[in-house]
C-alpha cells in the first residue's frame, strides 16, 4: 500500500541538506500522491522551502538552554507525533532520528544505516541500508539506500529553486558596483570549520590574480563572528579594489549571486554544494576530507586537494585538529590554483561597449 503521509529527516549541516534534495525529490516521484515533509537542522529551512512538491518543512530544535530548549524539542515532537505518517525516512543514522521514527508510529520506518549509534536501531527500523561505500558520494549512497528500498533508479540533479525577489536584488546590486555577469566570480574563502580553510594572504593572493585577469570577483561570507572576521582580514590583504558582500546576506542571496557567476571559488563548505545545485562551476580547496564522498557533485567543477594523513591513519575527519589550518590544506599551493582556474577559464571575456 502506497503512503499518504511521509517524513523524511536530514536535519545535519547545511551541506547535507542541500545534498538531499535529490533523495527528498525520488521520495515524491514515487509517491507523488503522498504528503512529502522534511526535518532538517536549523537555519536551514530556505535550502529547500522553494519546492512545491515539499508539503511541510520542519527545523529540528535550536540549541537553546533552560525552558526555550525543552519548548523546542517539544514542538518537533508534537509535529512528528500528530503528523500521521506512514513513511519515515532516516538519512542521518542519528539518534535523534530514531526516536523521531519510533514517535511517528508509522508502519514503515527506512534508516540509511544502522550500524551506527544506539544497538536500538534495528528494532526500531524495518527497512535499512549497508554500510556507505566511501568511494561514492552522498547523494549517490542515499540512492543506492533508496534502490534497496524499491525506490527506482534515478538520475542524480543537485538542484535550488530560483527565487524572483533574491534574484533581481543581486542583479541590481551588481549593476550597480559596475559588475558584468561574464566576468563575476563568487569567492567564498571561508567555512565554519577553521581547519576547512586556506591561508588568508594566500586567497587574498588568488582575489588579486583575478582581477589582474580580467575578472571581477566578490567575496562573500556567512554571518557568523568567525567567518566576519576571517573574511574582513582577507579583504584588507587585497591589494586591488575589491568588492565585497560580508555576513549580510540570506542563503538565498547567497543562490542567486551565484546564478549570475561565471564561477565560484571556494572552500568545502555549504556554498560549494550550492554552487553544484544552481549550476555554476566551482573551484574549490578539499584538505581533511573525504573528497569522493564529500565533493560537489557533477564533472564541471575543479577539485584541489591533499590526502589527509588523519584520515588516512584513522579514518575519520575527527582525528584533524580543528583548531588550525591543517597540514594538507596549506600544501596546496597559490600556483597550483591559480594555473587550475586558467585551465578551466582562459581569460575574462572581454564585453564589447555599446555606441
Amino acid at each position: 500500500m502506497n503512503p499518504r503521509r511521509i517524513l523524511a529527516i536530514k536535519n545535519k549541516h547545511l551541506g547535507d541538506v542541500i545534498c538531499g534534495v535529490p533523495a527528498f525529490r525520488a521520495l515524491h516521484n514515487a509517491f507523488p500522491q503522498a504528503e512529502l515533509d522534511v526535518i532538517v537542522s536549523p537555519g536551514s529551512r530556505d535550502l529547500i522551502a522553494g519546492f512545491d512538491w515539499i508539503h511541510a518543512v520542519i527545523e529540528s530544535p535550536r540549541k537553546l538552554k533552560g525552558l526555550a530548549r525543552v519548548r523546542d524539542e517539544l514542538r518537533v515532537a508534537k509535529a512528528v507525533a500528530t503528523g500521521g505518517y506512514d513513511l519515515v525516512v532516516d538519512f542521518t543514522w542519528s539518534d535523534r532520528a530514531m526516536w523521531y521514527a519510533a514517535l511517528s508510529r508509522a508502519s514503515r520506518r527506512w534508516a540509511i544505516q544502522v550500524t551506527a549509534g544506539s544497538k536500538l536501531k534495528p528494532h526500531i527500523f524495518n527497512g535499512y541500508g549497508g554500510k556507505p561505500d566511501r568511494s561514492h558520494h552522498v547523494m549517490e549512497h542515499e540512492r543506492e539506500f533508496l534502490m534497496r528500498m524499491g525506490i527506482p533508479y534515478y538520475d542524480i540533479q543537485p538542484d535550488f529553486p530560483p527565487t524572483p525577489v533574491e534574484e533581481q536584488e543581486a542583479r541590481d546590486w551588481l549593476a550597480a558596483h559596475g559588475v558584468q555577469r561574464e566576468k563575476l566570480v563568487v569567492v567564498h574563502p571561508t567555512s565554519r570549520w577553521l581547519f576547512k580553510c586556506w591561508h588568508d594572504e594566500r586567497v587574498a593572493e588568488v582575489i588579486d590574480w583575478l582581477t589582474a585577469q580580467g575578472w571581477q570577483p566578490v567575496v562573500t561570507c556567512g554571518p557568523s563572528e568567525d567567518e566576519l572576521k576571517r573574511a574582513r582580514n582577507i579583504v584588507s590583504l587585497v591589494r586591488q579594489p575589491c568588492l565585497s558582500r560580508l555576513g549580510d546576506m540570506s542563503l538565498r542571496h547567497l543562490a542567486a549571486f551565484m546564478r549570475q557567476a561565471r564561477f565560484f571559488f571556494g572552500m568545502d563548505s555549504a556554498p560549494s554544494h550550492m554552487a553544484s545545485a544552481v549550476g555554476v562551476p566551482a573551484v574549490i580547496l578539499f584538505g581533511p576530507s573525504q573528497v569522493k564522498r564529500w565533493r560537489p557533485f557533477g564533472d564541471q567543477h575543479i577539485i584541489l586537494h591533499r590526502d589527509c594523513p588523519c584520515i588516512a591513519a584513522r579514518g575519520a575527519e575527527l582525528a584533524c585538529d580543528k583548531t588550525q589550518i591543517v597540514k594538507c590544506m596549506s600544501a596546496i599551493t597559490v600556483d597550483e590554483v591559480t594555473s587550475a582556474i586558467q585551465s578551466r577559464f582562459p581569460a575574462a571575456p572581454k564585453i564589447a561597449m555599446a555606441d
